[in-house]
């Protein structure tokens, strides 16, 4: 019987193991032919509704590297529900809900800061469901804050991105914003599109100026369920 070197069996299995990751994401990375005319300025997203989605992929250095979903689920006095699903590129998921508090305040006056994360909701592998909130919600609110607060969008100029053509159609007549942001002391400059027509927080496209972390729209839809009750 012929023997395999060591090496030769590791590089087949990492190449198999590679393979395997590159296919994980595929069917749900769909490509749409639709067009979504120019329909005025971006200034914000659509009013939240329950129901209302998006399906975003995320690429790092031109390779697939998670889908995420997330979904409005309901309206908790001046705050809202928000779901996200996401599939990894080795295609382990995960699905969590968070409540966050003063939404609509923070939406009126722009200010993402006065939005409060009030719990948090994971679904585990099987099938049941645990809740975070009160002092065990410090670091989660610390580390998912900067995420969150993407979601209050409003721009105060309007700067023309032309047709963005994306995963789920291509969209004419966007509004292009670039950004800084500082993460553990490091400027990240970014780019995003964003169309009157998608739901959430209205963006279509958006990636660092490096191209080294892309996102962009393969869905969106006003008719989601939630995954965890």
């Amino acid at each position: 019987m012929k023997k395999f070197p060591v090496v030769v069996l590791v590089l087949l299995l990492a190449a198999q193991a590679a393979f395997s990751q590159s296919k994980a994401l595929d069917p749900l990375w769909t490509v749409s032919s639709k067009s979504y005319p120019a329909a005025g300025k971006f200034g914000v997203p659509k009013s939240w509704a329950p129901g209302q989605y998006v399906v975003v992929g995320q690429l790092s250095n031109g390779k697939r590297d998670s889908v995420t979903t997330t979904l409005v689920v309901a309206k908790v006095g001046n705050g809202w529900v928000i779901e996200n699903s996401s599939v990894d590129k080795a295609g382990k998921e995960s699905v969590m809900q968070m409540l966050l508090g003063n939404y609509d305040t923070a939406m009126k006056t722009g200010d993402a800061s006065q939005i409060e994360l009030v719990w948090i909701k994971t679904l585990e592998k099987d099938g049941s469901v645990t809740k975070t909130e009160g002092q065990s919600l410090i670091v989660m609110k610390t580390l998912m804050k900067s995420s969150y607060e993407k979601m209050i969008v409003n721009l105060s100029e309007y700067v023309d991105g032309g047709s963005v053509q994306v995963p789920a159609g291509t969209f004419a007549g966007t509004t292009v914003v670039t950004a800084k942001t500082k993460i553990l002391g490091k400027t990240i400059e970014t780019e995003s599109w964003f169309h009157p027509s998608v739901p959430v927080n209205g963006m279509v496209k958006s990636r660092t100026k490096d191209d080294k972390s892309v996102s962009e729209l393969i869905s969106f839809g006003f008719d989601g369920k939630p995954r965890i009750p």
